[in-house]
């Protein structure tokens, strides 16, 4: 899972369809596997969003065991660890989601940031990391005005990889205030880079990441998105 920028709604969209295949009987786990900005508990740091996962999908495992690097400031990942004094290293990435995918019919791995942020100091990226599973990848967007680019620019690379873009999910729409571009956009989109898009979630009001409230998104990510296609379930 993968987003054309930082603050698109990767988290809320990864717990979401967590949540929703749990909820269908089907075995699966969230995790994040570099955290930036963690949050300080007992003592201890804490990745906001496995604890979203936790809440959101009522994940059974610890936050710590979904998250292999936890730190504390909001910078890209290769500079947070750098500064804090922290060697992050893609095989420790890569073994643990390899384990836990053994556990659980589906893992949802959801990246740090945009497509292309360096998860270590060697500049390798979320994009190297998919690679190197070789997993199929999920981008989340912004609905609105300049999504064309971004959205287009990470799936044409994602391709460029060879990586299958199992489709394109945009996220946030305010349903009141649309406009023009917003409706024209997942059809541009889809057009220009042979990706369908397998759903637009709204905006969900009362919805905070920072209270651990989903606020019915289960039931949002299941009536607004087409799951059953991105896992291949239908």
């Amino acid at each position: 899972m993968t987003g054309t920028d930082t603050g698109v709604g990767k988290t809320v969209v990864t717990a979401g369809l967590t949540s929703v295949l749990r909820k269908n009987g089907i075995k699966a786990l969230a995790v994040k596997p570099v955290q930036t900005g963690g949050l300080q508990r007992d003592g201890r740091l804490v990745s906001e969003d496995a604890l979203f996962f936790k809440r959101s999908a009522a994940l059974e495992h610890a936050p710590e065991e979904l998250t292999f690097y936890c730190l504390a400031e909001p910078l890209s990942p290769h500079l947070a660890a750098w500064r804090s004094g922290i060697k992050i290293d893609p095989k420790v990435i890569a073994e643990g989601c390899k384990r836990l995918s053994k556990e659980y019919e589906v893992l949802l791995i959801e990246g740090a940031g945009g497509f292309c942020v360096p998860l270590e100091d060697t500049f390798f990226t979320f994009a190297d990391l998919v690679k190197m599973l070789d997993i199929p990848l999920i981008v989340v967007a912004r609905p609105g005005l300049g999504t064309i680019n971004h959205t287009v620019l990470t799936v044409r690379y994602a391709q460029m990889l060879g990586i299958e873009v199992r489709g394109i999910i945009f996220n946030g729409l305010k349903k009141e205030q649309v406009t023009v571009s917003e409706i024209n956009n997942p059809e541009t989109i889809a057009a220009m880079t042979g990706v369908r898009v397998c759903g637009i979630l709204p905006f969900i009001a009362g919805l905070s990441m920072e209270k651990g409230e989903p606020a019915g998104l289960t039931e949002q990510v299941e009536k607004y998105i087409d799951w059953q296609v991105i896992f291949e379930r239908k």
